[in-house]
């Protein structure tokens, strides 16, 4: 599990913090850091942004042909303007923070797998070919508005993952909800996590030093 770092000053964060995500993944890290925040759902609908954003995609395309970091940005980014334009000015300075990731695996672009024959075909592809995970990340100060944004790319390479771990999983439910039909937290993908560039928070959506980069911006 990630580790909390030793010394972040989010732990007293500037401002009150709000994470704009329904995800209990993101959410975890933070409490793993022990940073304060309450939540606030953007109610975005994400693959219908991605088509009004890209509307050369075929809806039937298992794989979206998109740069992966300017689309996990473009969403990030409807989530914060979906939020700003729903928040009551005359509530107390807030630091908001939305967030989206997208998984590439060999120049592919994967979002949240549409079954579970494409989790299952996802899942066993990376056994060949590290996913690459682009976590986008936007801050934003509610009483001025003032928005900073960044993306923090990780890989993470696996070993051969059994065909009946792959079904417990996809049984499971919860890689149904991940970028790229894969979460390495979850205790049955311990055995099979291999080599990996970047933070374990990053993997799982939620760069702590990004965050941390962000408001420290936003508070310039």
């Amino acid at each position: 599990m990630t580790t909390p770092l030793k010394d972040t000053f989010l732990s007293t964060p500037p401002l009150p913090l709000i994470l704009g995500s329904s995800s209990i993944f993101r959410r975890k890290v933070l409490d793993i850091h022990k940073i304060p925040h309450s939540t606030l759902n953007p109610n975005i609908n994400e693959g219908k942004k991605l088509w009004d954003i890209h509307n050369s995609i075929s809806k039937s395309s298992l794989i979206i042909e998109l740069d992966p970091s300017a689309t996990a940005l473009a969403v990030a980014n409807a989530k914060m303007d979906a939020l700003l334009s729903r928040w009551d000015n005359t509530q107390p300075d807030t630091l908001l923070v939305t967030c989206d990731q997208v998984v590439s695996w060999n120049d592919e672009v994967r979002e949240k797998p549409r079954s579970e024959e494409m989790c299952r075909m996802y899942m066993t592809s990376y056994t060949e070919i590290p996913a690459e995970t682009h976590s986008a990340m936007v801050v934003a100060k509610t009483r001025d508005r003032n928005r900073a944004a960044g993306v923090d790319v990780a890989r993470q390479w696996f070993h051969p993952i059994p065909p009946n771990v792959v079904d417990q999983l996809i049984k499971k439910g919860d890689v149904m909800y991940c970028a790229g039909g894969f979460m390495i937290e979850d205790d049955l993908m311990q055995p099979y996590l291999a080599k990996r560039d970047g933070t374990e928070d990053s993997i799982m959506g939620m760069p702590v030093l990004l965050l941390e980069e962000l408001v420290t911006k936003v508070m310039q």
